[in-house]
This record gives C-alpha cells, structure tokens and sequence, in this order.
C-alpha cells in the first residue's frame, strides 16, 4: 500500500514539474499544432476507384474429361496469376496505357511511377467466395478509374488465356520431342533389323529356340538317326543274310523256296529217272542219260539264282521268270527301301553335322552377340515406351486445348465495374488533424517533463525530504505571496488563452472537414 501511494505521489510530482514547465507546452502547440494543420489541409485530395469479380471455376466438362484430359486446378492458377499481376512488365503496361508515363522525363522518373503503381495498386480475395477486389487511389479520379480498368483487363485476359498459352506450349514440346524420338525410334528399330539380319540364325525369336537350343536339338537329331541307322542296316545285313542263305543251300536244292524256269521240267526230270531206277539199274544207259540231263537243268537254276543275286546286290531285279516270284520280289522291294531309307538318312545325318560343326566354330562369339542384342533392346524398349507415353501425352493436351476452345475453365463476372469517383476518398483529414493536435500536445509535454527533470523543481516538503534524507520540521511562506499568486494566475490565463486558440484552430479545421465537406485553406479563399 506505501509502494502504491509513493508511486501515486511520484506521478503527481511529475505532473507538477510538467505543469510548472508548461511555457513548453504552448511553444511546442504553437510551433507543431497550425503548422500541421496547414500542411495537412494543403494536402491533396486523392479518388479511390475500386473494381470486384468473381471468378466461377465449375465447369460441366472437368467430370467429363476427368481421366481423358488434363486438368489444372483454376483457383491455383487465378491465385499464381494474381501474384504476378504486379510485376514489372504488366506495369509497364498499365502505366503507358493510362498516359502515366506522359509526365516522366527520363527512365528513372518512369521507373517512380512503376514503383508508385506497385504500391497504390491493391489486390485483394476475399478467399473460399473466389471475389477479388481492385483498387487504386490518384489525385485524378478519371485516372484512378483507368488504373483499375486497365488493371481489371489485365487480371482476366491473363487468367483466360493461361490454360491456352499453357496447352499450346505443352503441345508444342510434346510435338518437339515426338519427332526426337520418332527419330530415335526409328534409328534404333533399324539397328535391331540390320542385328537380326546378321545374327538371325543364332538368335531366338517369338516362339523358336536360340543359338544353345539349337545346338541342343542338333545333337539330339544327330544321335536319333545315328540311332534308326543302325536299326536299318542291322534290318538290312539281316535280310540281305538270309536271302542269301536260302539261294546258295546246294545240299537240299530241292528245299529252294525260289521258283525259277527250270523247276517243271527238273520236277519231271526226276519223276522220270524215279521211274527209270524202279525197272533199271544206275547204270542203265537211260538211267544214266537221265540223271545227267537232271544235273543239267540244276546247274542253269542254280546259275540263274546267282544272276538274281548277282542283280540285287547291284540294286537291280533279274529277267525271266525268276524276276515273277512273289517272295524275290517282296524281298527286293524291302531291301530296296532300308537302303533307300539309309542313304536318306545318311544325307540328313550330314546336313546336320554341317549345322551343327558350324554353331560349334561360332559358340566364342555367342556371348558378345548376346549382349548386343540385349543393350540394342533395352534401347528399343527405353525408346519405344518413351514415345507411347510422350504420344498418350500429346493426346491428352490436344483433348485439353479442344476443351479450352469450346468452353473456358473460368467465368468472370464482373459485380462492381470501376467508375469515377465522385468524392475524394483521402486523405484522411480529420483523423490527421487529431493526430496533429496529440502530436504537439505530446511533444510540448515531453519537452517540459524533459526540462522539469534537467532543472527540477521542488514542489513538497515530502520531496525534499526524500532528496535530502532529513526529516521536514516545517514550511515558511514566501513574503511576496500574493505577487506569485498573480503571476501563477497570469501564466495560467496565457496557457488557458493559448489552448483555447489552439483548440478552436483545431475545430474550425475539424468542422470545415466534416460539416462543409471543404477544406479551411478553400474557405479562407472564398472569403477573401
């Protein structure tokens, strides 16, 4: 409670040393307060136009080419857009469209006035309702209305023509880089084809075999016929044996199985020399005749049997009636085959070793082949995917750019146009004037507490007993009382008479501002 009151104290101790200092108060008011007020007064009357648009982003084919086309976010570009709308090109522009740029000199003098309109020009949204807001302040309504006009023009050209010059751009890189790589694909498709053209027989295609399957399949081919040669020419001595086994049987010719021209009349023969032996001796002159003439016709089928082999061992079929037989026949023709089946054999067998002899010299280059072929078919591969995607994309921004043609992404509608402002918007007068008067009120007080505490001033026993740490006893009166009374009330008439001026200069400002909607300095010229 002591620390309270001894702030309290020390308060009003400082409000006396100000109040004792107020000469400063009334220098600081008459230097600071009228000067003010003049040159707020004299300050220009500026005009504020404004311009808001909404900006309708729904759009009936955004469902529709959802997935076919591609889409940009509209309020994403609006907002891109709305930040470049102050930059130094589109200023530029807006500035000599206006005619701001009549009065600048020289570049820097125009260079002011870009800068002046990046930091008059205002652009505002109002966020989730898509409204923006525009607006421009100049001493010149008719000229603050062209900046916002100008400006407003240059925000929706901009927003309605990004999708197209965006599309346009993209399609015409897509074009740049579809050629590329049409090129690129067609070089490396004809590297493939010269590759294959090359080493065709060494590598597999769709659904054949490569280079180890081949080679396998060669010597798998090799060993079947290896394998039916030997089935065939073990068919063939085996038959071959036994034809000849059954033709050369001259102990038992009578068990030949082979029918020549001499087997009737041999039949007979022997018939005959049976019968002579039944009523003769052997050495009948008739038995004997008889036998040799038997032993004869044995000996020509014996020596047409060995023409008949003699023939098929040549490949060929005997004359006469030995050539009729059923079996010789059969057995000709059977033996005719294997060899023929043989020699085929024998000649595919070939043609297989010469394959296979050559893949055997070319198994060292195989791996170099191999790897060839794989890098030129990564590349294919890379090159060829690459081109369907920059293709799929080529579409899609030809189906974008179609889009943009027949219906925008973005509807403006404009909800207040920009107009000539009729009435002045600023300054701000009033609220300046007030600021004036605080402002020389406050520095005046600041310069008497300054002085009040360079050269203070002891305004209480209880002060004094502070400063000098002794106890206060009493206090003596000055003789000349009354006089200081007078001259304190004086002083006090010459600061009451000064803030009354003060005050009333003030007002008339005040009044002049919002009553008569003029300003002093113009009512002051209309009075004289």
């Amino acid at each position: 409670m002591q620390d309270l009151q001894a702030t309290i104290q020390q308060i009003l101790d400082y409000l006396k040393g100000i109040w004792i200092k107020k000469r400063f108060i009334i220098i600081s008011t008459w230097l600071i307060c009228p000067l003010g007020l003049v040159l707020v007064a004299k300050m220009p009357d500026v005009y504020e136009s404004q311009a808001k648009v909404y900006a309708d982003t729904r759009s009936m084919l955004k469902p529709l080419l959802r997935g076919l086309a591609i889409q940009n976010d509209p309020k994403e570009e609006i907002n891109a857009i709305a930040k470049t709308l102050k930059s130094t090109p589109n200023l530029e522009d807006i500035a000599r469209k206006a005619d701001l740029d009549i009065s600048a000199k020289t570049p820097q003098e125009f260079q002011n006035v870009v800068e002046s309109l990046r930091k008059k020009i205002i652009f505002d949204s109002s966020g989730r309702a898509s409204i923006y807001s525009i607006s421009f302040e100049h001493p010149d309504p008719q000229v603050a209305k062209r900046v916002v006009s100008l400006t407003l023009d240059k925000f929706v050209e901009s927003a309605l023509g990004q999708n197209r010059q965006d599309s346009t751009s993209a399609s015409n890189f897509l074009d740049e880089q579809l050629q590329e790589y049409a090129a690129r694909l067609s070089n490396a498709e004809q590297r493939l084809a010269d590759f294959k053209k090359q080493y065709g027989d060494l590598l597999p295609e769709s659904g054949g075999s490569g280079y180890y399957q081949q080679r396998s399949q060669l010597k798998n081919q090799i060993e079947s016929i290896n394998l039916e040669l030997s089935e065939k020419q073990t068919q063939l001595q085996s038959l071959k044996s036994k034809f000849a086994t059954s033709t050369t049987n001259e102990g038992n010719p009578d068990n030949v199985n082979i029918a020549t021209q001499y087997d009737d009349r041999i039949s007979q023969m022997q018939a005959n020399l049976d019968d002579l032996q039944i009523r003769f001796t052997d050495k009948h002159p008739d038995v004997v005749q008889t036998r040799e003439r038997l032993e004869a016709l044995q000996g020509q089928r014996k020596a047409e049997i060995d023409q008949l082999m003699k023939g098929l061992s040549n490949g060929e079929l005997a004359a006469g009636s030995l050539s009729e037989n059923a079996i010789v026949q059969q057995l000709t023709i059977v033996i005719n085959n294997l060899e023929s089946n043989i020699a085929s054999l024998n000649v595919r067998k070939q043609s297989y070793t010469d394959k296979l002899d050559g893949l055997e010299q070319k198994l060292e280059l195989i791996p170099d082949i191999e790897a060839k072929r794989t890098a030129l078919n990564r590349d294919y591969g890379i090159t060829k995917r690459k081109y369907e995607d920059l293709l799929g994309r080529k579409e899609s921004a030809d189906l974008s750019r179609k889009a943009d043609l027949s219906a925008e992404d973005v509807q403006f509608r404009i909800i207040e146009p920009p107009v000539v402002p009729l009435s002045a918007s600023g300054p701000k007068r009033p609220l300046l004037y007030t600021a004036v008067l605080i402002i020389s009120l406050g520095a005046g007080m600041a310069m008497a507490f300054l002085f009040s505490q360079i050269n203070p001033v002891i305004m209480s026993a209880s002060q004094l007993s502070k400063i000098t740490n002794r106890p206060i006893l009493g206090a003596v009166t000055d003789i000349n009382l009354e006089a200081i009374n007078k001259r304190d009330k004086r002083r006090m008439l010459v600061f009451a008479a000064s803030t009354t001026v003060i005050v009333g200069i003030y007002l008339f400002f005040m009044v002049s501002e919002i009553v008569l909607k003029k300003t002093p300095l113009q009512l002051l010229e209309r009075f004289l």
